[in-house]
């Protein structure tokens, strides 16, 4: 299927690896010009990323307004933004009564405010142009409330509304103009890749073994039963920002191998 996305401009916040990057490497194999984000020197990645298509890089941390600033006006140099993926973000499992009001800030300011400034800027020229997509990564832990990361979960559940709420002032583009939201459940990035390797050691059992067991008894309600991987997510990603999806708007879409039982 082709999904028309060879003269779009794509940015995607915190994509130098896991979905980001997976993210960044999908659109640059449908012939987008991406532009990939990272707090650290890009340079490497860029000429890595450059083998698979037209790709730039903008640094920076997304967090900071003075630098979310910057980072925007060097995007707007390159070309007015067709898709913005609001994928940037941490997460820390930690009890509910250790976390500080320094941590809820830090991940207000790292979710939930590198979502708002970056679609402030990018939405309404989107509705002047009559075209654009705005996907934010969220979480199926912004439906759940998970008992390990509230501050966390709290945060993918303001961005669930934030593109409820964008898509709301889209009526009357024709759909040219979408915001949506992803939601992956627990996905083998790069560092849930390390955590599984010495875990699995640590309890000297193989990795199908520890997998296996954490689905069981931390993650039963999932159907996958398995860690999803970045690819998957991606793959979901690149049709929302295809111009072929325009039918689907506001929605939270669910990539969470089946964790959430409600209907909708």
């Amino acid at each position: 299927m082709d999904l028309q996305l060879g003269d779009k401009l794509v940015f995607i916040s915190g994509s130098t690896k896991g979905i980001g990057r997976a993210i960044a490497e999908t659109m640059l194999a449908e012939g987008a010009h991406v532009i990939i984000n990272g707090r650290h020197d890009l340079t490497d990645l860029v000429k890595e990323l450059s083998a698979k298509g037209l790709v730039s890089g903008v640094s920076g941390d997304l967090s900071d307004p003075g630098q979310s600033e910057r980072i925007c006006a060097e995007i707007d140099a390159i070309g007015d933004l067709d898709i913005l993926i609001n994928n940037v973000g941490i997460f820390s499992p930690t009890p509910f009564a250790d976390i500080d009001d320094r941590a809820w800030q830090q991940f207000f300011d790292a979710n939930v405010m590198t979502t708002v400034r970056l679609c402030r800027h990018y939405f309404p020229a989107m509705l002047n142009r009559s075209f654009g997509r705005i996907i934010n990564i969220a979480s199926e832990a912004g439906a759940r409330g998970l008992e390990s990361m509230i501050h966390y979960s709290m945060t993918k559940g303001a961005q669930l509304v934030i593109g409820r709420g964008l898509a709301n002032l889209t009526k009357g583009s024709g759909n040219n103009v979408t915001v949506n939201s992803v939601l992956p459940g627990p996905t083998l990035t790069d560092g849930v890749e390390n955590w599984l390797k010495e875990s699995a050691a640590g309890q000297n059992k193989s990795e199908a073994e520890f997998v296996a067991e954490f689905f069981s008894e931390t993650e039963p309600d999932s159907l996958l039963q398995r860690f999803i991987k970045p690819q998957e997510i991606a793959d979901v990603v690149a049709f929302i920002a295809s111009p072929l999806s325009s039918a689907v708007n506001g929605s939270s879409i669910r990539a969470e191998g089946g964790l959430v039982k409600t209907i909708l």
